[in-house]
């Protein structure tokens, strides 16, 4: 009995370091990107979100729906041995990789798709003044001559 509780406790060790890898992820999104205020709640809303459901997940999966004060030790120490140790680490390289990313990929991504963009537009218009040149006439002219 107490082997397995020690093992959900780590188990728990491992939630909170991964809950708080998480927050780091929306950090480092934060930093790399500058999004409003509306953007920013959404982030938080999903951050709870993927938290809560991970939390639940352990607790049903690991512990059979049982909650103990044990398992909340172990997300807080999850949680502090993260931020002591990794967390600086992670959100500098993230911020990093991603800003590297963002010029390598997103960036000539982005600039190719406005080309094409630009490129569908133009023929668009083209073929909007080249419609309006056209006349229909649907109705028939009558025969003048009797």
């Amino acid at each position: 009995m107490i082997n397995s509780e020690f093992n959900v406790f780590l188990a728990f060790i491992l939630i909170g370091i991964i809950i708080s890898f998480l927050f780091d992820f929306f950090r480092i999104l934060r930093r790399v990107y500058k999004t409003p205020d509306f953007i920013t709640i959404i982030q938080d809303i999903a951050f709870w979100i993927i938290s809560g459901i991970i939390l639940l997940s352990g607790i049903f999966i690991l512990n059979e729906g049982k909650i103990r004060a044990y398992l909340f030790i172990g997300i807080l120490a999850g949680i502090l041995f993260y931020i002591i140790t990794l967390s600086k680490f992670i959100t500098n390289m993230g911020t990093k990789l991603l800003t590297v990313l963002n010029k390598i990929i997103i960036v000539p991504v982005s600039n190719i798709f406005q080309v094409i963009l630009n490129i569908v537009v133009k023929f668009i218009n083209s073929l909007k003044n080249r419609i309006k040149t056209i006349k229909f006439d649907f109705i028939p002219k009558k025969n003048l001559k009797k």
